[in-house]
């Protein structure tokens, strides 16, 4: 796994770099950029003409994120988040069903849009998102080699927002997104043709920078 390390550090480092270029257009009284964290449960299964049938099944996910308010409608927000997957799925090549659990590193970059109605502010977004898996395991043994290191997907939901301004806590949020994969997550051994198919729930806190 030392390619999905490597990407993953790029992918950081590159989160980062938006926020040191962001900084500087942040010195006014409000500032336009917020950190966050968010964490709930992932609902998540595989879709695809190797799965005969399957079971969304709860798993663990959590993360950063960075929010740049360009306006008071729109904003921009790349996260980086870990998830664990679990599925049940009846593979139709194999004739038998299978369990599998995956960890997950994800990259989504939103693009949110907001009602003007704060302190109780609705949103909706969408946007890309790149996952690394670090992990796959099925009926409890190592499958790393049955599934590719990549996967890319996109993501829709949306949010509902209630502003404290309390300190440096700025935000917290209920935060609801579907996620599909665009791309065979399979690699081999009856998986060839499996993607990704996920409901994650959310909390979340900002804090102004």
């Amino acid at each position: 796994m030392q390619t999905v390390t490597s990407k993953l550090t790029a992918s950081i480092a590159t989160l980062a770099l938006l926020v040191g270029f962001a900084l500087p257009m942040s010195s006014q009284a409000q500032s336009p950029i917020d950190l966050g964290v968010r964490g709930g449960v992932t609902q998540a299964t595989f879709y695809g003409d190797d799965v005969a049938s399957n079971d969304f099944r709860p798993g663990f996910t959590g993360g950063v994120f960075l929010n740049y308010q360009v306006n008071e409608a729109f904003a921009v927000q790349p996260e980086v988040l870990y998830s664990r997957r679990g599925t049940k799925n009846h593979n139709s090549a194999a004739g038998n069903d299978i369990r599998v659990r995956q960890d997950v590193i994800e990259i989504p970059v939103l693009l949110k849009l907001s009602a003007p109605t704060a302190p109780v502010t609705p949103r909706i977004y969408v946007g890309p998102a790149l996952g690394f898996v670090t992990n796959s395991e099925i009926d409890g043994e190592d499958a790393d080699d049955d599934f590719n290191d990549a996967e890319f997907s996109g993501v829709v939901g949306g949010e509902i927002a209630y502003a404290l301004n309390k300190g440096p806590l700025s935000e917290i949020a209920l935060d609801g997104r579907y996620n599909i994969g665009f791309t065979d997550l399979g690699d081999a051994n009856n998986f060839e043709d499996v993607s990704t198919s996920a409901f994650t729930g959310t909390l979340s806190l900002r804090f102004d920078l």
